[in-house]
């Protein structure tokens, strides 16, 4: 009887080693199909995608993770098949460099003339005079307003 409850217990955690197991390489087809641009679909990944295609280059992901192949290699390999634009972030290299800095190249220079003109500004406004008004001033004033 002992026997047949261990046999049935290294059964069910065989089990449940191959269904984690499972789990958690369709999770890193996933994240890496999230990664990749569908060639036959426009601005989809081929993790939503469910074209023809798209279904092959998970099975293809799925392939290569079985062969032990890291993230990167894998995104290399369809790279080198496709070209970078299947990369749905292209690499921070060259050109693209510039691209991503472009962005934050201009809120700073934007910044920087917005700091100018307001220094420019305090500095006309500095010099105005705001001394007290004179008795004579305050006297005009108050007949001024005695008019109205």
């Amino acid at each position: 009887m002992n026997t047949r409850k261990l046999v049935l217990f290294l059964i069910g955690i065989s089990f449940a080693g191959v269904l984690f197991g499972s789990e958690e390489m369709e999770n890193r087809v996933r994240e890496i199909a999230h990664m990749l641009r569908c060639p036959t679909c426009q601005a989809m990944s081929v993790k939503e995608s469910d074209a023809g295609l798209s279904l092959n280059m998970k099975q293809r992901i799925r392939e290569l993770l079985e062969e032990g192949k890291s993230e990167e290699e894998i995104l290399q390999f369809f790279e080198e098949r496709y070209g970078e634009w299947i990369l749905r972030s292209p690499k921070k290299e060259g050109f693209t460099l510039l691209l991503w800095t472009l962005p934050g190249l201009i809120i700073l220079v934007s910044f920087l003339i917005l700091l100018q003109y307001l220094r420019k500004r305090s500095r006309e406004t500095a010099g105005i005079d705001t001394s007290p008004l004179s008795k004579s001033e305050l006297r005009q004033i108050e007949n001024d307003l005695k008019q109205l």
